[in-house]
């Protein structure tokens, strides 16, 4: 009498151990063989070793990861590409999650690459400017990203009117510099001035951080779904990732020699490399901190600027737009 009940005692047992499994693999995290699609906001280039590193060393392998470094776009930013799925992964300026953030996309910084932004305005010698005061009449290039955010908050920090200058469209090449077609024009301090400083061209600098302007610069960004859905392969690209960043901070000769590879085409100048690579250093280890950690203050500061710019469409909280559980306060 009790073998049929045993019979159908394990019969059960075995569709319930059946519906669990099914369960459980519906539920997991989506397998680590599906690579995470990082998206760049520039060519690849030094400014970007840290991530080249990481995978010309094997440390995305050791994590169990595989990474995809999507083409630059001209057409569509990293926070497009990230609200439209296409990308899991981005590193673009921190002002751009606070913007996402006040559309309603729920973009998350996850650390802070760039300590220290490394964004200028470079203006021509001839005009001798000494501070935001004097760009008043001034030809500015003007670029459909985070630069501009940077030159309103300057304007608006020292008490300055938006119409104060004089907009005028540039792409990201120095050619309307060059060419005297505008007075100021963006650049990055670890890139641009070394074409500058070759080609023997007199310029000064206004950097934001000396005129009430403090932020990050690249910054590793995705979204809460991708925090949420695939928690495991997040942690995995951060460390990972600041490893790598770690590796070209303290092996700097060896690091030029692993990315050559992934360099793009207008960057192949070995001396180019070694001067954006040696500039970059101290803007992304500051000394305070662990790589990459990110403060509320240096978030909410920026957000209020933003807000006196008319930038956030909705006001939300600051501490939504980024976390630091992802990094290692060891590295």
């Amino acid at each position: 009498m009790r073998l049929p009940q045993l019979l159908l005692l394990l019969v059960f047992m075995l569709l319930v151990g059946g519906w669990i499994s099914s369960h459980l693999q519906t539920t997991a995290e989506p397998s680590a063989a599906r690579p995470l699609k990082v998206a760049l906001v520039w060519v690849p280039n030094p400014q970007f070793a840290g991530f080249f590193l990481a995978e010309e060393l094997g440390y995305y392998a050791e994590e169990g990861i595989q990474v995809d470094f999507l083409p630059y776009q001209t057409q569509k930013s990293v926070r497009q590409q990230l609200v439209e799925g296409e990308a899991d992964l981005g590193i673009d300026s921190p002002d751009q999650v606070l913007q996402a953030r006040g559309d309603g996309q729920e973009l998350v910084a996850l650390a802070a690459i760039f300590r220290i932004s490394p964004i200028a305005f470079a203006a021509r010698g001839e005009l001798h400017m000494e501070s935001p005061a004097d760009l008043q009449g001034k030809r500015v290039g003007s670029l459909p990203d985070g630069t501009t955010t940077l030159m309103n908050a300057l304007l608006a920090e020292n008490g300055l009117p938006q119409d104060v200058i004089e907009r005028v469209p540039v792409t990201s090449t120095l050619d309307a510099f060059l060419q005297e077609e505008v007075d100021v024009i963006p650049i990055y301090i670890m890139d641009e001035t070394y074409i500058l400083d070759q080609r023997g061209i007199d310029y000064q600098l206004l950097l934001p951080q000396d005129y009430g302007v403090d932020t990050y610069g690249d910054t590793l960004i995705t979204t809460q779904s991708m925090i949420e859905s695939r928690p495991q392969a997040t942690q995995a690209f951060v460390q990972a990732s600041l490893k790598g960043w770690r590796y070209m901070i303290e092996h700097p000769d060896q690091a030029l020699a692993a990315i050559k590879p992934y360099m793009h085409e207008d960057y192949q100048h070995p001396g180019h490399q070694e001067y954006l690579l040696h500039q970059a250093a101290p803007l992304i280890h500051t000394g305070l901190g662990p790589l990459g950690w990110m403060q509320a203050n240096d978030w909410q500061r920026l957000y209020e600027d933003l807000l006196r710019q008319g930038l956030i469409a909705r006001p939300f909280d600051i501490h939504r737009a980024f976390t630091n559980q992802f990094l290692d306060i060891n590295n």
